[in-house]
């Protein structure tokens, strides 16, 4: 049963927002900015962040100089009955998701967790298993998933009497933080498609040597009616947004694309996922299903597999069972990349045995 928390009582109401957060997240320099806009920023959303939990205790004080708004509490579970939605911000401890989430979701509360999810698809059933027991809304989802793009590229495809391949393309500082949002934008364009039983995914490759830098090159197999077919998705570095051309038949392909460089960016293309996770807090109806959330974590972990067990070769998705993709950490890094932030602040196993030891209490 959906379950709604909040009740808008007047045109101004906010939703309070809790977030889970460290270093490598959005919210301190990004998310935050637009919930608790500074200064004479205009308010982009109808949220305000009003708690915050943080693992490392060295951000602590610079989150609170920032924030100071903000009530940081000493237990995420303290922030349940303080709260309309809870966003799960710290790729860090993307280990711990499914742990960080549960009390949030058991609790009922609408519940967005970052990319990329989880490190193995048992900790993502674990979550969306969660979540249909107790009816919580639950989301994770790229900036790209909800642009213009997306819808226009996705009508067209349903009108296609054949899907034959594609080719798409993203920009990316490595697969792991920014090569998921190409993997995410190809899901949203196919993912009726696939209910219609002509996309999911059947296999994968990650045909680039290095995913730790651009170019990236991911190639899908994807079941059709009738046959597979196959799409290629580059990352490039630069201004490379998403795109995605799929053929068809002698009647016509469809393509679309979110600009390199576009007018207003903030407003038309990045802050819609922010008002769609916004209408899910405040509605209690995630827009996408348990089903959804768990094939795009697919599509973005075998691509992992195959550079890191196989060779580059092309896998089946089976071989996920079992298997756990580490979390941003030393372990990953080869010649000081990935560069990106993520990769910065590693937790300690001591710190995140901790976190456990915290809320198993």
């Amino acid at each position: 049963m959906t379950q709604r928390r909040f009740q808008r009582t007047s045109p101004s109401d906010l939703l309070r927002v809790g977030v889970i957060t460290g270093p490598g997240g959005h919210t301190f320099s990004i998310w935050g900015e637009k919930m608790n806009a500074p200064g004479e920023t205009m308010r982009t959303t109808g949220m305000l962040m009003t708690h915050a939990w943080c693992i490392n205790p060295n951000m602590r004080p610079q989150f609170a100089e920032k924030y100071p708004q903000v009530a940081l509490v000493d237990d995420p579970r303290e922030m349940i009955d303080q709260v309309d939605g809870i966003y799960l911000d710290d790729i860090n401890a993307i280990s711990l998701y499914p742990l960080l989430a549960r009390p949030f979701l058991q609790a009922g509360i609408p519940t967005f967790v970052n990319r990329p999810f989880a490190t193995s698809m048992a900790k993502g059933r674990e979550m969306v298993e969660t979540a249909q027991k107790h009816g919580t809304a639950l989301l994770t989802a790229s900036t790209w998933e909800y642009s213009e793009s997306v819808g226009d590229v996705r009508a067209k495809v349903a009108e296609m009497a054949d899907i034959r391949g594609y080719v798409a393309h993203n920009s990316m500082s490595d697969y792991y933080t920014h090569g998921l949002h190409g993997v995410w934008y190809i899901h949203a364009i196919l993912r009726d498609e696939i209910a219609r039983g002509r996309g999911q995914m059947k296999a994968a490759a990650y045909h680039a040597p290095n995913w730790r830098v651009p170019g990236g090159m991911v190639v899908y197999e994807h079941e059709g009616p009738g046959r597979p077919y196959y799409g290629a998705l580059h990352m490039v570095a630069g201004d490379g947004q998403a795109y995605m051309r799929i053929f068809g038949d002698h009647r016509g392909d469809a393509e679309g694309k979110i600009p390199g460089r576009p007018g207003q960016f903030m407003y038309n293309t990045w802050n819609a996922l922010q008002l769609v996770t916004q209408e899910m807090f405040e509605t209690g109806v995630s827009p996408e299903t348990g089903d959804q959330i768990l094939e795009k974590l697919a599509m973005f972990l075998l691509p992992f597999y195959s550079v890191l067990e196989a060779g580059g070769g092309m896998v089946g998705r089976e071989v996920l069972e079992g298997w756990e993709l580490p979390s941003p950490s030393p372990v990953l890094m080869k010649d000081g990349q990935p560069n990106d932030s993520a990769f910065h602040s590693p937790y300690s196993e001591a710190q995140l045995e901790e976190v456990e030891r915290l809320l198993a209490g």
